[in-house]
């Protein structure tokens, strides 16, 4: 399968458009032309997983962080300092990075991150806004069927946990076919009306250019009339965080001690430790902080996120949220894993699909 078509897949899979400008994701290091037989899911380019991707025989690295996170004018390395970038594109590595496109959908990291904590009724923390749009199209009624369900195969139609959404209402088109045209209803040069079904679907913004071709392509009208409206609506479907409800109330130590065995991780800072029970729990992986204010908006009893700092901590303490820092690392612990998992159905069997071997925390404890 070549790079080329790789990533057409992934960006069909994951919305990429959505993140935001200064989220650098997308083929950070690519031949297209390349053909990709295996790769590997990694956490974040390190040099250990470019020497596993090397000794595999590997040659495309899909990671979660960006390993373009800030500008960068020149790429050096030494034996002493050996950059991964550089090491990669000498070892003709290629590299693809989806960061929050793997954050901000339902299936993504977030409410995977609820699942293992065993939230239920999980929705968006904080929906993504204005983006989706409103595509109309004027198709006539024998042929209303085969539109619909083309433009729902390539994802349109979708409201939150609702699927093949859509509406029609019957109407009269007009139209005079010109000179050398091929109308599908009546001749040229001689006025026409057709009976219509106006078909209204909504499709977001990072899938918008493929219903649109599939549209087109079902529809049997030589020109097609049709308009795209941008909504203004918060996305059901795309969002930053996730919050839900445990099955039953528990005690916070309790909650704190499967957070504590889910995560891996040896402890968990906190704003304040008070004598009651959670059962509303609101998480965004990563560094969430912007999305606390969310989490006590909706009434939330704890807050998980990492990267916390000390002024937020003190903020957080006189409030009824505990806010509670998981760390970066802890609270992405599973990206690669789900990563691999959302990859390996992306390809099939035309890609083999590892999870990387050389994961490890970007700091050492001591």
């Amino acid at each position: 399968m070549k790079l080329v078509e790789v990533v057409k897949k992934i960006k069909e899979t994951l919305p990429l458009e959505l993140v935001a400008d200064q989220d650098n994701v997308g083929l950070i290091i690519g031949d297209y032309d390349d053909e990709c037989g295996t790769t590997i899911a990694a956490y974040e380019l390190n040099n250990g997983v470019i020497e596993e991707a090397v000794g595999s025989g590997s040659n495309l690295v899909v990671t979660y962080h960006t390993p373009l996170y800030r500008t960068t004018k020149s790429f050096t390395s030494s034996r002493l300092r050996p950059d991964p970038l550089f090491t990669a594109a000498r070892s003709r590595i290629n590299v693809f990075a989806v960061h929050t496109a793997l954050d901000i959908p339902m299936n993504g990291l977030n409410f995977d991150l609820a699942a293992r904590l065993g939230l239920k009724n999980v929705e968006m923390l904080s929906p993504l806004p204005a983006t989706l749009n409103k595509i109309v199209v004027f198709v006539p009624l024998d042929h209303l069927e085969k539109v619909r369900a083309a433009m729902w195969r390539n994802g349109a139609g979708k409201i939150g946990k609702y699927a093949d959404c859509s509406f029609a209402v019957e109407g009269e088109g007009s139209f005079l076919p010109g000179e050398g045209s091929s109308p599908y209803i009546g001749s040229p040069g001689k006025p026409e009306q057709a009976s219509e079904s106006r078909l209204e679907v909504v499709a977001e913004k990072a899938i918008l250019g493929q219903v649109i071709e599939a549209m087109l392509k079902a529809h049997p009208y030589e020109e097609v009339a049709y308009d795209i409206y941008p909504l203004q609506n918060d996305s059901p479907n795309y969002g930053f965080g996730a919050i839900g409800e445990l099955a039953e109330a528990q005690e916070v130590t309790r909650f704190l001690d499967r957070v504590k065995k889910v995560l891996v991780i040896p402890s968990i800072r906190l704003s304040h430790l008070p004598d009651s029970k959670v059962r509303k729990v609101a998480l965004c992986a990563g560094s969430g902080m912007p999305f606390f204010k969310y989490a006590v908006r909706d009434g939330a009893d704890i807050f998980i996120t990492g990267d916390v700092k000390h002024h937020d901590f003190r903020e957080a303490r006189s409030g009824r949220t505990i806010l509670a820092d998981a760390t970066h690392r802890g609270t992405e612990r599973f990206a690669a894993e789900l990563l691999q998992g959302i990859l390996k159905r992306t390809f099939e069997d035309r890609v083999v699909v590892n999870l990387s071997k050389q994961e490890h925390d970007t700091a050492v404890n001591y």
